[in-house]
């Protein structure tokens, strides 16, 4: 029998996994989609990363997403010595504006505004907090601080305010020219780094303009963002609880409660909810998680995450596939505790035809026992659905286009069928069926939940469920009425 999975997995590629064999091998440890990270390139630098996982996906016969991570007004030191700086606690160390090359004294804030932006007393963290100044003085560009927490201090690490506003804006000229570049591609959503407001990402919208609509994600790593979460839900595909940084401009102990508290907006209102940062930061060089990490991953299945992502463990870490097969083992493990689907009084604010299709689709397969839930081809915004009411038997979601079988990868419970162009319902069902009974998933006579747009084709909301039974290949059809 096939596994049935749930909980959707994403694997960043980078030098550990810049060839096909290596993304090949991510696919096959469980990666449903690949994050290419456009804070270290451009498009003409990872435009090949993205070709290299669309030649695994093409050669592993199975659809996998692409979500490229725009980098966003992330503020950075410059480069510091081989072996980095040591900052010693109750020493001074200086951020400049000017290019230098960093000391122990010393270090290039490549951010103009930096001095503008901070006064006396105010805190300054490094490396992802781990190193912390209290700013003392205010020269001209440079600011002067007291090290209260030191540590040793690498290229590149990323400089954080918490507390305070950033005066730059959301979208640099970089991401500006990297979305530009997105747009003339295949890609399959896009995450937007750094969100504050709904602007942010009507901005990108009007930046990645084509003629296909391409998936937004917000980044949740700011104060700001979490002051306008309904508008930015409002305003997105869906969102990424960004655990870096939010625990950096937060104190670490609000994350947790908020993770929880902003997978269940994403889900009451329908989007897309990932759950990422240092998820088994561990096995960039171990090769098991530590018993923390496997708990942080089941409490991210349990608060509703429709994926979870590895950064760090599959672009530069020791054991990339390795790290996946970790992954998906810790997701499967913590789905056989979580609920059978979701209440329905937690969907009390949804009143659309949609929601109510989808709901009583998962009621009614629970009820009759049924073996999956069906959902005929389309936008792909019925298997969203069907997908937030969080059942347990698998929802094959049917289409004929390949941009639509891979986004639907990233959806919790979902397994994409692809069928031909301009299959009609019985033949979809027959697909449908041959599926099912191939991977194991039924037997012939088990019945099937159906729900679908009708007519077909015409992007409606979901207004139908019919039941099925499944059938052998090449018998008879099964009776729709016309719809009217």
């Amino acid at each position: 029998m096939e596994p049935l999975e749930h909980t959707k997995i994403i694997a960043t590629v980078g030098p550990a996994t810049n060839t096909v064999d290596a993304v090949r091998a991510l696919i096959r440890a469980g990666a449903d989609c690949c994050r290419v990270n456009f804070s270290h390139g451009d498009g003409n630098a990872l435009g090949p990363m993205m070709e290299t996982v669309r030649e695994a996906s093409r050669l592993e016969n199975r659809p996998v997403a692409i979500l490229a991570d725009i980098q966003g007004p992330k503020l950075r030191i410059g480069a510091m010595p081989r072996g980095g700086a040591l900052l010693v606690e109750g020493s001074r160390f200086t951020l400049t504006r000017r290019e230098v090359e960093g000391t122990d004294e010393m270090a290039q804030a490549v951010h103009e505004r930096l001095a503008e932006d901070v006064e006396p007393g105010a805190r300054i963290l490094l490396a992802d907090g781990a190193i912390e100044l209290e700013v003392e003085s205010i020269s001209g560009g440079d600011v002067t601080c007291v090290v209260r927490t030191g540590g040793r201090l690498f290229s590149h690490k990323g400089l954080n305010l918490p507390g305070r506003k950033v005066s730059v804006e959301t979208l640099t000229e970089k991401d500006r020219r990297d979305l530009a570049y997105l747009a003339g591609t295949d890609v399959d959503l896009v995450a937007i780094s750094f969100v504050r407001s709904a602007a942010d990402l009507r901005l990108a919208r009007e930046l990645l303009s084509t003629s296909r609509p391409i998936p937004i994600i917000a980044k949740l790593e700011r104060p700001e963002a979490l002051s306008n979460l309904e508008e930015i839900l409002d305003a997105s595909d869906g969102i990424m609880v960004a655990r870096g940084d939010l625990g950096v401009e937060l104190p670490f102990e609000q994350v947790p409660v908020l993770q929880k508290k902003i997978l269940g907006r994403a889900a009451e209102r329908g989007k897309w909810a990932v759950v990422a940062t240092q998820m088994l930061a561990s096995m960039v060089v171990a090769r098991r998680p530590s018993r923390a990490e496997a708990s942080d991953v089941l409490n991210a299945v349990l608060d509703g995450a429709d994926a979870v992502m590895l950064s760090e463990e599959t672009a530069v870490g020791e054991n990339p596939a390795l790290a996946v097969r970790a992954m998906d083992a810790l997701t499967r493990a913590a789905e056989e505790n979580a609920p059978a689907h979701a209440s329905f009084e937690s969907f009390g604010e949804k009143r659309s035809f949609a929601s109510g299709a989808a709901g009583a689709a998962v009621l009614a397969a629970d009820r009759l026992s049924a073996r999956a839930i069906v959902t005929l081809a389309g936008s792909g915004l019925t298997p969203l659905d069907v997908s937030k009411w969080r059942p347990r038997l698998p929802i094959v979601a049917l289409s004929s286009t390949p941009g639509t079988l891979r986004r639907l990868q990233l959806l919790r419970g979902v397994r994409p069928v692809s069928i031909p162009h301009h299959s009609d319902i019985e033949q979809q069902l027959a697909h449908a069926d041959r599926f099912l009974l191939d991977a194991g998933w039924a037997a012939v006579g088990d019945v099937l939940v159906v729900v679908a747009a009708i007519p077909l084709g015409e992007g409606r909301e979901t207004n139908t469920i019919r039941f099925h039974r499944v059938r052998a290949p090449g018998a008879a059809n099964t009776i729709w009425p016309s719809s009217r």
